[in-house]
C-alpha cells in the first residue's frame, strides 16, 4: 500500500517537475518585429482633382483688360522613383494629363463696343523633384519643377459673330506640398496641392482678320488632387 501511494505521488508531481526543468531557450521564439516601410523604388499611378486659377488678358491695343478665373477638372497619369536614406526621401516624378479649365467674360473695345474673350486649357505636363520626411507608412513632402500647358484664347464679336482664336503652348514653373500613405507594400495613396505659374505670353490678334486687340496673357493655376500609385 505504501509503495502504491509513493508511485501516485511521483506521477502527480512529474508535470511540475518537467515544467521546472524547461529552460528559457526552450520557450517558443517571439515573432520578429514588422519591418519599417521603405519608400525607395519606382512607381506608376493616376490622379484626379480640380484646377482653378487666374488668367489676366492685358490689353495691348486699345481695349479694356480682361480678368478671368478659369476652373475645371484634371485627370492623368504619373510615374516616378524615390530614394530613401534614414527618414529623408528624395525623388523625381513626371506626369501628363487632361486639364480642362475654361472661363469667359465680356469687355469693351477701343470704340466702346461689347466683345467677348475666353480662355481654355486642354493638357498639363510636369517634371518635378521631391523631398520628403517619412514616418513609417506616412510621407510628407514638397515638390517643384517645370510645367507645360496650353492656353487657347478666343475673342469674338457677339453682334457680327466674327471670332479669332490663338492656341499657344506655355512653359512655367510649379511648387507644391502633399502627403502619401502606404496602405501596404505596393499601393500608395496621395493628397496634394500644386501651384503653377506661366509668366507672360503675347497673343498677336492684330495679325488676324477679326481686328481684335492684342493681348498679353498672365496665367496662374492651382490644383488640388488625389492620386493612387503602384510601387514596384
Amino acid at each position: 500500500m505504501k509503495s502504491a501511494i509513493l508511485a501516485l505521488a511521483a506521477l502527480l508531481s512529474s508535470p511540475a517537475a518537467f515544467a521546472a526543468d524547461l529552460s528559457p531557450q526552450d520557450a517558443p521564439p517571439a515573432p520578429p518585429p514588422a519591418a519599417a516601410f521603405n519608400w525607395g523604388g519606382a512607381y506608376v499611378g493616376g490622379y484626379a482633382g480640380g484646377a482653378f486659377g487666374k488668367n489676366r488678358l492685358i490689353n495691348l491695343s486699345g481695349s479694356s483688360d480682361v480678368s478671368l478665373s478659369p476652373a475645371g477638372g484634371t485627370l492623368g497619369g504619373l510615374a516616378g522613383v524615390n530614394y530613401q536614406t534614414g527618414s529623408l526621401v528624395f525623388g523625381a516624378e513626371g506626369e501628363f494629363g487632361y486639364d480642362g479649365w475654361k472661363e469667359g467674360a465680356d469687355y469693351l473695345n477701343s470704340r466702346g463696343g461689347t466683345r467677348h474673350a475666353e480662355s481654355e486649357g486642354s493638357y498639363m505636363g510636369r517634371l518635378r523633384g521631391r523631398i520628403g520626411y517619412a514616418a513609417g507608412n506616412l510621407l510628407f513632402y514638397s515638390a517643384g519643377g517645370v510645367s507645360f500647358t496650353n492656353d487657347k484664347v478666343t475673342q469674338s464679336n457677339p453682334v457680327s459673330g466674327n471670332s479669332d482664336s490663338i492656341d499657344k503652348g506655355l512653359t512655367g514653373w510649379n511648387i507644391g506640398v502633399g502627403a502619401e500613405y502606404a496602405f501596404n507594400p505596393k499601393w500608395i495613396g496621395r493628397l496634394e496641392y500644386i501651384h503653377d505659374s506661366f509668366g507672360k505670353k503675347t497673343y498677336d490678334f492684330q495679325s488676324l482678320p477679326g481686328g481684335f486687340a492684342d493681348r498679353e496673357v498672365h496665367l496662374e493655376q492651382n490644383t488640388i488632387r488625389l492620386a493612387l500609385a503602384y510601387k514596384f
